[in-house]
């Protein structure tokens, strides 16, 4: 009887800590596609310093709260955020518009990816 009492509240944890971690990156790579969305968007009108002060918010923002996920999730889509970003970061500076756009939706994809990788569902159980 101690047994089972004590694998139901591994279990009620093991559940509780996941659905949490679920929402907390669905959070994190929510708002984070949305600062990517306002990049872009400032890329398409030509607002290139703009852009640029953008991105460095986005990627200084980013790097101080990758470290929390970094341990607890695939650290590869975290380095390859960092490696767009460092393109994209070039690409503005040369006011190149299609490897921005590249680079940008290769960022949406990745965090997309992570998102995924962290899902809590079906999908991931069996």
């Amino acid at each position: 009887m101690r047994s089972l009492i004590c694998v139901l509240i591994w279990t009620i944890c093991f559940v509780s800590f996941g659905t949490y971690t679920n929402n907390e990156v669905n959070q994190f790579t929510n708002k984070y596609e949305e600062n990517i969305s306002v990049i872009e968007s400032l890329i398409e009108n030509d607002n290139w310093n703009e852009a640029k002060e953008e991105l460095t918010s986005f990627s200084k923002n980013y790097h101080n709260e990758k470290d929390i996920w970094y341990k607890l999730l695939d650290h590869t889509y975290f380095d390859d955020i960092c490696l767009y970003m460092n393109i994209l970061d070039k690409s503005i500076l040369d006011q190149n518009k299609v490897k921005s756009f590249e680079e940008i939706e290769k960022i949406k994809i990745t965090l997309n990816n992570i998102l995924e990788s962290g899902a809590f569902d079906l999908n991931h159980i069996f």
